[in-house]
């Protein structure tokens, strides 16, 4: 048997059980967003699906970037909604959105210090949230696109049901994204950038009338 290069101790179960008792809360976190059950998503299979989607665009088309960095970002980007909960931003506004950013960041230290027995996942965080890399603004305009496949299992149901009512609804909606986008994390993985686009204009073509 290979020798580990740190004891596994009883210390090592219960820090197991609390990042477990942890991430169960985090997947009680309900997003503005449907499964194809009509039940709204988890914040855990919005990560978990992230993180699939994100791992099988870049190994189709970004390989030159570190695709185990990628799905721990995935994993990880969404755990200071254990603070802040989600939000429904399709129908806000520019202000409420860069106000969600200014509570989110916020939410940041209180989030890690309820990490501090788990470093890696603390550096993973902090990593993501940096948005320096090219992996971080890969998966930042992915989590972006990946709500809108959600749209199709209803047939923009649940996009009426918060305010998006028609294709300028949706074009506003879009530029609001974009815009938070740039102000973050511009000039990402062409990949991801024309992932989130053709979404975007699949959502706009199929999905609502003018």
């Amino acid at each position: 048997m290979p020798a580990s290069a740190n004891e596994i101790t009883d210390a090592t179960i219960v820090e197991v059980i609390e990042l477990s008792r942890l991430l169960g809360e985090y997947g009680e976190i309900k997003r503005k967003t449907r499964l194809p059950g009509g039940d709204w998503e988890p914040d855990s299979h919005h990560s978990f699906n992230l993180a699939l989607v994100a791992y099988d665009l870049a190994s189709k088309f970004a390989p030159e970037l570190d695709k185990e960095r990628i799905l721990i970002f995935c994993l990880v980007h969404d755990l200071p909604e254990l603070i802040t909960g989600d939000e429904q931003t399709l129908s806000t506004t520019s202000e409420r959105l860069k106000q969600k950013e200014l509570r989110d960041a916020a939410s940041l230290p209180e989030i890690l210090a309820r990490l501090k027995l788990y470093p890696s996942l603390v550096a993973a965080l902090e990593q993501y949230e940096a948005s320096d890399t090219e992996e971080a603004k890969f998966v930042y305009w992915l989590d972006k696109m990946i709500t809108i496949p959600t749209h199709f299992y209803d047939d923009g149901a649940t996009l009426r049901e918060f305010g998006i009512k028609n294709r300028p609804d949706i074009q506003a909606w879009y530029a609001r994204v974009l815009e938070k986008l740039e102000r973050r994390a511009s000039q990402p993985h062409l990949a991801a950038s024309e992932v989130l686009r053709l979404a975007y204009q699949k959502m706009h073509d199929e999905l609502l009338e003018d």
